[in-house]
């Protein structure tokens, strides 16, 4: 599998010098939550604020279609939030999505994500009106 299964292995155990490896020095990661975040520090504070806001994280990569220059992966994603995010605390959430992965030198260094947003906001908890307004904002 690749960059992807690399990435996926690091992210899975929670190793963030494992996970910065698969990425260019000046890589950008676009996430559906955390938004876009650029550079190793960016990529590093994302990561770290992730695996402290959950826990017992499983990135399931299901397809993966890789060549040099682009991969792209549908996957199952699935965590538990932490204490640290006390509305959703102890929460199970899981969901189905896919990523475009952009390579340079057997590097990532742009990556994007799609999924139903609002599908992981009410496992998080999210009433259906703040799901609307939170929902709302991307589509303008």
């Amino acid at each position: 599998m690749g960059i992807v299964g690399d990435f996926a292995r690091a992210f899975n155990a929670r190793d963030v010098s494992g996970l910065l490896a698969c990425f260019t020095e000046r890589a950008s990661y676009t996430d559906n939550f955390y938004g876009e975040h650029t550079g190793r520090d960016g990529l590093r504070a994302m990561f770290e604020r992730m695996f402290d806001e959950g826990r017992d994280y499983v990135w399931r990569m299901d397809r993966v279609v890789e060549t040099p220059a682009t991969a792209a992966a549908e996957w199952t994603f699935s965590y538990v939030v932490t204490d640290v995010v006390p509305r959703s605390a102890g929460r199970k959430v899981r969901f189905r999505g896919m990523s475009v992965f952009e390579l340079e030198g057997g590097r990532i260094a742009r990556y994007r994500e799609y999924f139903d947003t609002g599908v992981a906001l009410l496992q998080l908890g999210f009433a259906p009106d703040s799901i609307a307004k939170v929902l709302g904002r991307r589509v303008g």
